[in-house]
């Protein structure tokens, strides 16, 4: 009895010494799989961005790895050739405690250096748990830097971002309590939440919102102040998944600029029907021709005339490739709307509403006969608009109250107390504005 007790110990102690082994083994693995699979998601969406693992030394208690992020074409853009990254990992009984430093990049060990002191504010942490999800942590200790003349006082922040083994699912929290220079800039606490799952490398199901507060920029004569701003983006998957619809509602308080106050606005805006493969092919072209002209961007800045001459023939060229993708969201049901839309000011409100919505499957070449014919335009097109603003915003602008042309029998407004007000909807070929029809075929004898 007292050996089977005595070897069930031993199994034990073995099985907790090798935990952290074990655990070191599984970070590895977790690391590897996870840049492969980053890798082959930026090659599947046509972008040139690569992950590199430079040196992956394994320990029994901690693991030290080295890697970098080639940003490919960006180098266009910016002088960086790559971001090299530093961890240092701890392999504990449950998860894996990674630590990751900037400090192996010249130009940021430089900037650390001359501006902060030698102090790095940033720190980054990951955690990897043995069976769950992958967590990261930046946060931004408060610091000062000296910038043209003026100190630039950055406050603390922190953003926590997870996703599962799979990458799949993401979820991010965020907070920034702001920065402030002198008696120029100020900027108020900056908070978002977001979570969304990854059907396809462009297509996306979720949501996300941010708040900004006070806001306050000064600048000689002109100032401009905002107490909050607010947004919210959706993007979801109709039930078949052939449909995609995006969403934002944006709102607007206490408001000063160019000696003119907002109390405060707000508006939804939506894009609804996007065809899902449609919208998958436009990005992956828009994606790979966008690579390409970056990295000729990248060669002409170091060649002759007769490269930048070619880059903007890649851009022509591109432009006529991409028409092709456009014509691929030409979709029926396409619908672009702006409603909600409303703007208190000191004396008056805006108010009103968009929708126009695609009745048929178009292509490019069957626009052509709305030239000679516009009222075939309704055939193709439903459309929806009410408006209403302060007559005193447009001045004494009679041409938005008299008819255009012969085919119309009021104006785009009609007088309304002291507003203008509008409003016209397509109906079965029709187009009425403010409750007459427009004869658009008489625009053209």
């Amino acid at each position: 009895m007292k050996k089977a007790i005595l070897i069930a110990l031993v199994i034990i102690f073995a099985g907790v010494v090798c935990i952290p082994f074990a655990s070191g083994l599984i970070m590895e693995k977790t690391i590897r799989r996870t840049f492969a699979d980053v890798n082959a998601f930026y090659a599947d969406a046509g972008v040139d961005y690569l992950l590199e693992i430079i040196d992956y030394d394994r320990g029994y208690l901690k693991s030290e790895i080295k890697w970098k992020a080639d940003v490919g074409s960006l180098k266009a853009i910016y002088p960086i050739e790559d971001v090299i990254f530093k961890d240092t990992a701890k392999h504990g009984f449950f998860r894996v405690v990674s630590t990751t430093s900037l400090r192996e990049n010249p130009w940021y060990e430089t900037f650390v250096a001359e501006k902060l002191q030698g102090r790095d504010p940033l720190h980054i942490e990951t955690r990897y748990g043995l069976l769950g999800c992958i967590r990261s942590t930046i946060a931004v200790e408060p610091f000062s830097m000296l910038v043209e003349d003026e100190t630039l006082d950055v406050q603390p922040g922190k953003l926590v971002m997870s996703t599962d083994r799979k990458l799949e699912h993401f979820t991010s929290s965020g907070n920034w309590q702001g920065l402030s220079a002198g008696e120029t800039l100020s900027i108020g606490n900056i908070s978002l939440e977001s979570a969304a799952t990854r059907f396809t490398e462009f297509i996306w199901n979720g949501d996300l919102s941010f708040t900004m507060r006070d806001v306050d920029i000064r600048e000689k004569q002109k100032a401009f102040r905002m107490k909050e701003m607010k947004g919210n983006y959706l993007l979801g998957l109709s039930d078949n998944d052939s449909k995609i619809n995006i969403g934002a509602q944006f709102s607007l308080d206490g408001i000063e600029a160019d000696q003119q106050t907002i109390d405060n606005a707000s508006a939804h805006l939506a894009v609804n029907g996007l065809d899902a493969d449609g919208y998958e092919a436009f990005m992956r072209m828009y994606s790979q021709n966008m690579s390409q002209v970056m990295g000729s961007i990248a060669l002409s800045q170091k060649d002759t005339k007769e490269s930048r001459d070619a880059v903007k023939k890649q851009m022509t060229a591109m432009g006529f490739q991409m028409m092709a993708a456009y014509e691929k969201l030409l979709k029926q049901g396409l619908e672009f709307k702006i409603s909600d839309l409303l703007v208190n000011l000191d004396d008056g409100q805006i108010k009103g509403d968009f929708t126009v919505r695609l009745l048929k499957d178009m292509t490019f070449m069957q626009f052509a006969p709305i030239v000679n014919q516009p009222d075939l335009l309704f055939d193709i097109f439903y459309l929806k608009t009410d408006l209403s603003l302060p007559a005193h915003l447009v001045g004494e602008n009679q041409k938005l109250v008299t008819p255009l042309f012969p085919g119309m029998q009021t104006g785009l407004f009609l007088q309304d107390g002291s507003n203008l007000v509008h409003n016209a909807e397509a109906i079965d070929g029709k187009l009425i504005i403010n409750g007459r029809e427009v004869f658009l075929s008489q625009q053209q004898m």
